[in-house]
């Protein structure tokens, strides 16, 4: 990857010119729903971007990163920075699907993480959805190890 082609910029969900570009470019990307219990098995299709920022945006402490070719994002990633605990927990990580298979998603994820150390992080942690190979290869690459198993329970009420 040419580093020359591509720019990394941390974004705000209080800035309205950033919410108006990052609702536009979610909105194109959570097309199907498939894609979207991907990056976040909590939300609802379709894709609502004020429920988007409710679930994980809301809180203090989040900070978001964008890839951008020529001005245009192509790809994004989040951490959630716990200040007692100096642990930082990634999500929402995508990558446009023109631009995968680039090393865009791990130059993402380094970024955000060396943004994380200047903060002093001592871990990072993140989820990963079982059937989602690809993500796990990469997270083992960038030396993140399994650190258990996450279920879904479900209890059906007899009518």
């Amino acid at each position: 990857m040419n580093e020359h082609e591509y720019s990394f910029q941390i974004i705000s969900y209080g800035r309205n010119e950033d919410c108006r570009i990052l609702e536009a470019c979610l909105k194109s990307w959570f097309k199907d729903p498939k894609t979207l219990n991907f990056v976040d098995p909590k939300m609802p299709y379709p894709f609502q971007f004020k429920k988007w920022i409710s679930l994980s945006y809301d809180s203090p402490g989040v900070t978001t990163m964008v890839i951008k070719e020529k001005g245009w994002i192509i790809g994004y990633l989040s951490m959630r920075f716990n200040a007692r605990t100096m642990d930082c927990h990634l999500f929402h990580l995508f990558i446009d699907p023109n631009h995968r298979r680039k090393g865009l998603a791990e130059k993402l994820i380094q970024k955000l993480e060396n943004h994380g150390k200047n903060l002093g992080v001592k871990s990072f942690s993140l989820f990963v959805m079982p059937k989602n190979g690809p993500a796990k290869k990469l997270y083992e690459k960038l030396n993140y190890t399994e650190a258990g198993h996450s279920f879904k329970y479900i209890k059906r009420i007899a009518s």
